[in-house]
């Protein structure tokens, strides 16, 4: 729209009001003396600032120019946050920390995250030489995580370098034969009841170290043959499982039992004093009394759980059983808590029978 008024009071200079409106919303406004004499010569003109204007308008808006991504140091603090608020489990946390102090902070920290380059990574990779394989496999994990969040966040388009990360090397399942079976629960018969249900939840329940000493009377239903597994102990504080969901675990006849024979002395199966737990680290403890008591190899802690693989495998459930037992995401997983140790002649007899 274009309205023409006399320039203060003249006859042949004219004021131009010009008001140009867009699709999208937008008004253009110019308010000027015409430089040109003539009603008619200031009306031309005032089209061709019109044109002008509605240029301006249909133009697309230029992009907000983007604020430089913070350094790799800036964003560690942003990424920790983020982990906790999205509730990762506590082992997680520390790992994360633990791989950004020690390694990906003193190397990387400097450098803003699209600055990252594959000398930075040498320089990384370097700094690991005295770790295990499996070990610098998870830090670049961890770099790799955080590169991921990075990209959610909107921070940086793509990873700044194609990391290459190796497969973790997997080490032969041992679990207890019969034998060391039979010699740990004599063992923990002769030391205790408490001793009877801590191998009796990994050897038929299947629960890790953290897992036993978090149960609490509320997670059993002995009546169904039933125990969920709520809580986990994770460097002395309770927290969620690993996986951060509950699960019902079937309970075995002979663990039902024992934990109907053992004292009830506070909330947690395992209680110090009424509602105060142990930490896992009692677990290891106790099982290396028990190991030495049975004259059987110290084998950790996981190897209850890796028994409890074994013996369904042995029994005749398949790899679908022990993922469900053990609740295992994949099958996958589940198939590496099977000790394979003379499964061929176990096979041969099964063929030749």
């Amino acid at each position: 729209m274009i309205k023409l008024r006399p320039w203060k009071g003249t006859k042949n200079e004219f004021e131009a009001d010009i008001i140009v409106n867009g699709p999208n919303g937008r008004t253009l406004r110019k308010r000027v003396k015409a430089p040109v004499t003539g009603k008619s010569n200031a009306e031309r003109w005032a089209r061709s600032v019109e044109q002008d204007l509605l240029a301006q308008l249909l133009a697309p808006e230029p992009e907000p120019e983007q604020p430089p991504a913070p350094t790799f140091e800036e964003f560690s603090v942003i990424f920790l946050d983020l982990c906790t608020a999205n509730r990762r489990g506590r082992n997680t946390l520390i790992n994360y920390s633990k791989d950004l102090r020690l390694y990906l902070l003193p190397a990387l920290g400097k450098r803003r995250l699209d600055g990252i380059k594959p000398a930075d990574i040498a320089t990384l990779q370097s700094s690991m030489a005295a770790l295990s394989h499996n070990s610098m496999v998870e830090v670049l994990k961890t770099l790799r995580r955080i590169f991921n969040v990075a990209i959610a966040q909107k921070l940086i388009d793509r990873e700044p370098v194609a990391l290459e990360i190796p497969k973790r090397m997997r080490k032969a399942v041992i679990a207890y034969d019969a034998r060391e079976q039979a010699a740990l629960l004599a063992a923990a018969q002769a030391m205790g009841q408490a001793y009877v249900v801590l191998v009796l939840l990994g050897f038929d329940a299947g629960l890790r170290a953290g897992e036993i000493v978090g149960l609490q009377w509320s997670d059993l239903d002995l009546e169904r043959g039933l125990l969920v597994v709520r809580h986990n102990i994770v460097r002395g504080h309770l927290d969620r499982p690993k996986g951060r969901t509950e699960d019902e675990v079937a309970v075995t006849r002979r663990l039902a039992q024992a934990l109907r024979e053992l004292p009830r002395l506070g909330t947690f199966v395992f209680a110090r004093e009424p509602d105060t737990h142990y930490s896992d680290q009692h677990v290891p403890s106790w099982m290396k009394q028990l190991v030495k008591r049975a004259g059987i190899p110290w084998l950790g802690t996981h190897v209850l759980r890796k028994t409890c693989g074994t013996r369904i495998a042995d029994g005749g459930g398949g790899v679908g059983a022990i993922a469900t037992h053990l609740r295992h995401k994949d099958l996958q997983t589940a198939s590496r808590y099977i000790d394979r140790r003379g499964s061929s002649s176990r096979a041969i007899s099964a063929l030749e029978g």
